[in-house]
């Protein structure tokens, strides 16, 4: 497995894969809590549009992983400032998960934001979408915080980790 930056000509596929993992994210975990107008405005964000402002934006980063040169997985964020790295999305496609890809993102993620002189990465997710909760508890991250109602008055956990 290979991870590097992501380019303009990863963008298409990056887009497909966070539409395919998102949607069976919502099927599995999701369809009961989070609703599905509400879900479909949300899919318009997994765009060619989004990821090129990561790909080209200052102070983001975007990675992918590749299998036999094919991207099965990509993260995005961004490093604030005050030493915070915002990991705005991790997927793999969902044909290729168990197999350890988002673990090697995010240590790539996590190198990466070590060397800009982050001390804090976190992450927003959902109560209900358990593997990605088991994925960064798993990771060393822990649940800092617990908003309920939050946007849309939905619940959100604030996953974070300590790089220093």
């Amino acid at each position: 497995m290979l991870i590097r930056k992501m380019n303009k000509q990863d963008i298409e596929t990056c887009a497909d894969i966070s539409h395919r993992a998102r949607k069976e994210s919502w099927e599995r975990y999701e369809k009961k809590t989070y609703p599905q107008k509400l879900f479909e405005d949300e899919l318009r964000h997994y765009s060619a549009e989004t990821f090129s402002r990561f790909v080209e934006g200052y102070n983001s980063f975007a990675f992918v992983s590749l299998e036999e040169e094919r991207v099965i997985g990509l993260a995005i964020g961004r490093i604030q400032e005050g030493g915070l790295a915002d990991l705005s999305w991790i997927c793999t496609d969902p044909l290729s998960q168990r197999r350890g890809t988002g673990k090697e993102l995010l240590s790539k993620v996590i190198e990466h934001c070590k060397d800009k002189g982050c001390h804090k990465i976190f992450a927003y997710t959902f109560p209900s979408l358990a593997p990605a909760v088991g994925f960064y508890l798993k990771s060393g991250f822990t649940q800092e915080a617990h908003l309920r109602k939050h946007w849309y008055q939905l619940d959100f956990l604030i996953m974070s980790k300590w790089l220093q």
